[in-house]
């Protein structure tokens, strides 16, 4: 009987540690960051080389979405204090087949 009692010690302990970090992390999850009085939610965002692990894409291949358009330019953030880091939100961008731009260009 005492080694159940002791457990249970153990286990109230380790639940108010896991409580405790819960609390960090929901801290974390919605810390804002600020730029030109314009809050993002961190937990949206990501850098471009998460981004590329996240959804399997080559990092020449974002850039190139970028500079095309792909990704909308309000979807990309440049923080100029951190050496111009670029994060993105976290959500996924698909650049269209040529198939699909051709009927696009038709239609015009």
């Amino acid at each position: 009987m005492e080694t159940i009692k002791q457990k249970g010690t153990v286990f109230t302990e380790v639940n108010s540690k896991l409580d405790h970090v819960e609390s960090m992390l929901m801290d974390f999850t919605n810390s804002k960051l600020v730029i030109m009085d314009k809050e993002y939610r961190l937990r949206d965002w990501m850098t471009l080389s998460d981004y590329c692990k996240k959804y399997n894409i080559k990092p020449s291949r974002l850039s190139n979405w970028i500079e095309r358009g792909v990704v909308p330019a309000v979807s990309v953030i440049v923080i100029p204090e951190l050496n111009g880091l670029k994060l993105i939100k976290d959500q996924e961008f698909m650049a269209r087949s040529y198939k699909a731009r051709a009927d696009v260009g038709a239609a015009v």
